[in-house]
């Protein structure tokens, strides 16, 4: 695609990020009424909780309604896509949404609801992914039912732990950015301006939020948002991995790599330690570098300001799997290798940073 493309892409599809910023606006100025009902001040008491004060709950609500103007305001080919994975993530949104709302959704409900809105994908999309660059899985794959079956486990993980990282000002937003923005830049390199306009679209609607969300906290995603962007984002990627076989889906898990590995990581170590893998604890990577920031003087008495300067400070790290996916996107043997090489580092760093609280 020609670098001139891009003011006949941006055509129209900037009502996203107007769609999206609108929408968490209204919400803050309505916030008396949302923050009767969805306002994390009444969950102070939760363990992961790293913020204080009152803040509404449902800015999810404002990403979707990027995506939904964008698609009603714009004509294109994509907009069938488009429209086909708001759509289809909407359960796991509304589950989300109502533990938002505090009717205590059980983690086994809403991880049904994701695993429902990945069956509703599969179905309207008619797509599923048909290779992972490992041989004898591939071999596997040419049977469909296993190819689904490994799509909806796939699709339904990662909605999961968009969810699980959301834990600090801007962090679980700035990896969508991140993770969009460099889907974007594959396909655009691709010449696949379906999954560009994609990527666009969820780009500009995150950024619409993102603006209010971060340093000041003023909203938050929610666990509603959580799950639809890691829904959507799922999917975008595997139509990605689909539709360009240059791409190798190693590269593509280098760019999903933090919410991934700690969510793996944290089901082994809960499962470890001979704990539910669904009770929520502290020991998430970035809970331990908020808490260790939180023991500077400077930072004693600010908890939020803690918050955000610890989304600065990780959040660099966080994308740097990224560039390394942009960089080796074509290349299996390379994306394998440093994938393993930052499974490594991730480990270490984890447990000098825990080490130091001894």
């Amino acid at each position: 695609m020609e670098l001139e493309s891009i003011t006949r892409l941006l055509a129209g599809y900037d009502n996203a990020l107007f769609g999206s910023f609108i929408v968490s606006v209204l919400i803050i100025i309505l916030g008396r009424i949302s923050l009767r009902y969805s306002s994390s001040e009444f969950r102070g008491s939760e363990v992961q909780t790293s913020h204080v004060g009152a803040t509404p709950r449902t800015g999810g609500i404002a990403i979707v309604s990027g995506c939904l103007y964008c698609w009603w305001v714009t004509e294109n080919f994509s907009t069938n896509y488009l429209g086909y994975i708001v759509l289809s993530g909407l359960p796991v949104l509304i589950l989300g949404l109502l533990d938002d709302l505090h009717f205590k959704v059980r983690p086994l409900y809403r991880l049904l609801g994701a695993a429902i809105s990945s069956i509703l994908a599969i179905y309207l999309l008619d797509t599923w992914l048909i290779r992972v660059d490992i041989m004898f899985l591939d071999q596997l794959f040419l049977f469909s039912p296993i190819a689904i079956l490994f799509t909806l486990f796939a699709t339904t993980g990662v909605t999961h732990a968009f969810n699980l990282i959301d834990g600090l000002n801007g962090l679980s937003l700035g990896i969508s950015l991140a993770t969009s923005f460099f889907l974007m830049v594959i396909a655009w390199i691709s010449s696949d301006a379906l999954v560009v306009l994609l990527c666009l679209v969820f780009f500009l609607s995150t950024l619409g939020l993102f603006i209010l969300n971060f340093p000041w906290g003023k909203i938050f995603l929610g666990d509603g948002g959580a799950y639809f962007q890691g829904h959507c984002l799922s999917w975008i990627a595997i139509l990605l991995i689909v539709r360009n076989p240059e791409i190798t889906a190693w590269s593509i898990l280098l760019i999903f790599f933090w919410p991934v590995v700690e969510t793996v990581f944290s089901i082994y170590r809960r499962i470890y330690k001979k704990k539910s893998a669904s009770i929520a604890d502290r020991e998430h990577f970035h809970q331990l570098v908020f808490d260790k920031i939180k023991k500077f003087k400077f930072f004693r008495n600010s908890s939020n300001f803690a918050n955000s300067f610890s989304t600065l400070l990780i959040l660099p790290l966080f994308i740097m799997p990224n560039l390394f996916a942009l960089i080796f996107y074509n290349d299996i043997m390379k994306s394998i290798v440093t994938f393993f090489i930052l499974l490594v580092l991730y480990v270490f760093a984890y447990y000098r940073i825990k080490a130091s609280f001894l």
